[in-house]
């Protein structure tokens, strides 16, 4: 079991994130019997379900990358090591965001932006609510430790993809002195 559930949490879920880690952390054979590739919807499935299981319903959104923050612009080494796509998860990726609805949560998308900059602007926008609403982040992305504060916490993908370390400002810190 996961830790208690924190009362009326919103969970942002960063899609493009979780999609990519399932894609890369379970076998490709994962498929239909018809040779349908499901392995990056079936370990997606499995984090949402594990949410489900672990913290109850929950104000779930799911935010996707609907374009570029223009720091490739800025700085030509962001995401160089990356390649493109797949071609597998490519033919998985229409999938995912019925799959999210079929849940029962939201997919979100903001024009000419990244996912987890929508999420921290979200983020933002619930600590600064009267009263402030604690939100859970979902990601294998690390840089999302900086939105870690009072009320937010980051649960991160460790090895698989429901293999999962929930981080508050003080397991941050106990984990990379910062």
């Amino acid at each position: 079991r996961g830790p208690a559930p924190v009362t009326d949490e919103l969970f942002l879920i960063d899609g493009n994130s979780l999609a990519y880690r399932a894609f890369f952390a379970l076998p490709e054979s994962i498929a239909t019997s018809t040779g349908q590739p499901t392995n990056a919807i079936f370990g997606f499935a499995s984090m949402l379900v594990k949410i489900m299981t672990d913290y109850g319903p929950k104000a779930t959104v799911v935010v996707w990358d609907a374009g570029s923050s223009g720091r490739k612009e800025i700085y030509a080494e962001y995401k160089a090591q990356r390649t493109t796509r797949p071609d597998l998860l490519k033919e998985q990726w229409p999938h995912l965001e019925p799959l999210v609805q079929a849940f029962g949560y939201r997919n979100y998308a903001v024009a000419g932006y990244e996912a987890d900059d929508v999420i921290a602007s979200i983020v933002e926008r619930a600590q600064n609510a009267d009263p402030p609403v604690p939100v859970m982040v979902v990601t294998g992305d690390r840089d999302a430790y900086q939105l870690v504060g009072n009320g937010v916490r980051i649960m991160t993908t460790s090895r698989g993809i429901t293999d999962t370390r929930v981080y508050d400002r003080q397991g941050v810190i106990d984990r990379y002195g910062i």
